[in-house]
């Protein structure tokens, strides 16, 4: 019974980190400006229409996988001359953030 109480707690505290994790970070597309949906699509179409005349989408894939800043990357794609308008920079700026974006069905 003395076993159970700490465990308990230990168990409860968990929970409580996971729920407070949960509201920093969306658990689903839907409702997040432009981006409509919860599969991307959107952005998924302006990596395909803007990103890849200059590099493939494995180059994104594997800089999104290895932890670079996204969003200073898209910076620095703009001073470079790629263009995207103010929606479509919130629409990237979104996909960016999330952790673990849906994927592309």
């Amino acid at each position: 019974m003395k076993r159970s109480l700490p465990l308990s707690i230990v168990l409860m505290s968990l929970t409580a980190g996971l729920a407070l994790s949960a509201d920093k970070q969306p658990q689903s597309g839907a409702n997040l400006g432009n981006v409509k949906g919860g599969d991307f699509e959107q952005a998924h179409g302006i990596i395909d229409k803007k990103c890849t005349k200059c590099h493939s989408k494995d180059k994104i894939d594997a800089a999104r996988s290895s932890g670079k800043d996204m969003i200073k990357i898209q910076k620095e794609m703009l001073k470079r001359g790629a263009t995207l308008n103010a929606n479509e920079q919130e629409v990237l700026g979104i996909y960016w953030k999330q952790t673990n974006p849906l994927t592309k069905k």
